[in-house]
């Protein structure tokens, strides 16, 4: 199980929101770059990066500091955010990115499957749920899916990697949908990568406990500002329960 420590960037800060909205913005640092460091030092092999302007207005505004992430840290980024067409993805991989989250554009089918022709493994879908509809824009918009069908064209175009946000549970700390996880691990064969919810140790040694072969991992974001705990902590807390584990 792997943990993707989070940097929202807005207007080049390293900010949190609370379930998407711009109103609840709280800004925990200047420098991304530090931020990214400080990851990778407490372990961290990948890090997720949102450039939240991008998501909203679909034009990238925080590819600078991207750009300062990635070559800040040896570990791989994860980054999305303003990605509608070939040209920007194309621009954010070149950046040093490992891999782009494709968000309002991926719910287009034919857009979709040249985006997984051209870049494989590179690319993942985010599919940010509210309601059991998939939201677009930043959140801002229905884009008029439900969570099955979007995952049932995901693994019909070859998607590999889905990353499902629970936009009620982002930013409030009160846990994941354990049993949305369960349903959305057994409607796709791509890997699941678990956004929202995670405020505690113990939210991550439940997810330690989830048998399906395609759960990826988690991302962690506001828990790690508010200081609920410790990346490192995080990843010693997996780290125990993968050794009770064995035989």
């Amino acid at each position: 199980m792997n943990l993707y420590p989070a940097i929202d960037l807005y207007q080049g800060k390293v900010v949190r929101l609370t379930q998407g909205d711009f109103n609840t913005c709280t800004i925990y640092s200047n420098n991304p770059g530090q931020i990214a460091k400080e990851w990778e030092s407490a372990g961290a092999q990948w890090i997720h990066v949102v450039d939240l302007e991008g998501a909203k207005t679909g034009a990238l505004s925080n590819d600078r500091w991207v750009a300062t992430i990635c070559q800040s840290v040896k570990a791989r980024v994860q980054c999305g955010g303003g990605l509608r067409d070939m040209d920007s993805i194309q621009r954010i991989l070149d950046l040093g990115v490992a891999r782009v989250v494709l968000g309002t554009r991926a719910l287009e089918p034919v857009f979709l499957e040249q985006c997984v022709r051209k870049f494989t493994d590179r690319l993942a879908v985010g599919l940010d749920v509210r309601g059991g509809f998939v939201k677009t824009s930043g959140w801002t918009r229905d884009g008029n899916i439900n969570l099955a069908d979007a995952l049932a064209q995901c693994d019909r175009l070859g998607v590999r990697t889905v990353i499902c946000t629970d936009i009620d549970r982002d930013g409030v700390l009160e846990g994941p949908n354990f049993r949305k996880l369960e349903e959305v691990l057994s409607q796709t064969q791509a890997r699941v990568i678990l956004s929202g919810g995670i405020g505690t140790l113990q939210d991550l040694e439940k997810c330690q406990t989830i048998s399906a072969p395609n759960f990826e991992g988690a991302i962690i974001g506001k828990a790690l500002y508010e200081k609920k705990f410790t990346l490192t902590q995080a990843f010693q807390s997996i780290a125990n329960d993968q050794q009770g584990a064995r035989p």
